[in-house]
């Protein structure tokens, strides 16, 4: 094939890979004062087929460039018939945990509690807000995957465990290769994938994959990001048929830039539009042996939203960050392309 020829193709191939827009439906905000600024790693859940929203973290006073103090929430809302409902209370003010969707109940498990990590397992269901036992030692940051009645949490600010509950007994079975803070995880078939999230002791936010056996407890290498990115600061939800969905996440050579920063960078860094931190719009599926690229839609650009799988595989999406320190109230419907 001629240079030519060649230069043809691929070009060809490139304009076959443009990302399709994603249809967006826009729910009602949460009808609070202090919400309507939103807020960024709430909890996030479908339960008797109602979206609850709980806790999450802001700055309403003054801006993180003003050096406004961040404020965490305990309030839990639930989007019902087409309006929101306040629901109940957290036990304690909670951002930055996980969130287990169960047939019968929430899971909302570990986080930052006002700014002190927490080892708190906490269930919501239509019997309200009950203490459901404790993780090993204090978890924030982790990814969360379930397989099964198998539940699994990966990495966060505590060094690098990967946590698996069974039969509502939570222990630490493995740990991650390198420490990973904010990564996204997947388990099906007997393996537990994870991508994503940086490193505290390198300051990197790799791109490759991982894979641990679930029954030699032995880790491999997993597909990677496709583009090269790094899924730090996204959200993903397991749908239906065990695929997982990322949506957001930071530019991967921004962020790595940013964690160098000095205390002189940090008010240039800050001052930017929200446009300048390129965060990641478009939405990846993963289905056990591959990336598909789904879509792109500028409203996934975000850090940090809440995101729960619909029956039909549809996403809520809620809230989360457009730069940082600035959240954003928006809450939506994402349908996959």
């Amino acid at each position: 094939m001629s240079r030519i020829s060649l230069y043809a193709t691929c070009l060809a191939l490139l304009a076959g890979c443009n990302p399709c827009p994603m249809k967006i439906t826009t729910l009602p905000e949460i009808p609070d004062p202090f919400y309507a600024k939103g807020v960024s790693a709430p909890f996030c859940g479908i339960l008797d087929g109602a979206l609850i929203v709980a806790g999450g973290a802001n700055f309403p006073e003054k801006s993180l460039l003003e050096g406004g103090p961040k404020r965490f929430y305990r309030d839990i809302w639930a989007f019902r018939d087409g309006a929101w409902q306040h629901a109940g209370l957290l036990p304690d003010s909670t951002a930055y945990g996980a969130t287990f969707t169960l047939p019968d109940q929430l899971l909302f498990v570990g986080g930052n509690v006002c700014g002190k990590a927490s080892a708190q397992v906490i269930s919501f269901s239509a019997d309200g807000v009950r203490q459901a036992g404790e993780l090993p030692f204090p978890v924030e940051q982790a990814a969360a995957a379930r397989d099964g009645s198998d539940l699994f949490l990966v990495g966060g600010t505590t060094d690098a465990p990967v946590l698996r509950c069974r039969d509502g007994v939570w222990e630490q079975i493995a740990q991650l290769p390198q420490p990973l803070v904010q990564p996204v995880a997947c388990a099906r078939d007997g393996k537990l994938f994870v991508w994503g999230g940086f490193n505290p002791q390198t300051l990197l936010a790799p791109s490759e994959g991982l894979c641990l056996d679930l029954e030699t407890l032995e880790w491999a290498s997993a597909p990677g990001i496709p583009d090269g990115g790094n899924f730090t600061g996204a959200a993903s939800a397991q749908l239906p048929d065990g695929r997982l969905v990322v949506v957001g996440g930071i530019n991967k050579t921004i962020f790595e830039r940013a964690l160098r920063n000095t205390e002189e960078d940090r008010i240039p860094y800050l001052s930017h539009e929200p446009s300048w931190y390129q965060l990641r719009r478009a939405v990846y599926v993963f289905d056990g042996e591959a990336w598909t690229l789904c879509g792109e839609a500028p409203e996934a650009a975000l850090a940090g939203p809440g995101v729960a799988a619909l029956p039909d595989g549809r996403l809520y999406v809620a809230c989360g960050e457009v730069m940082p320190g600035v959240r954003c109230p928006r809450i939506f419907i994402l349908t996959l392309s």
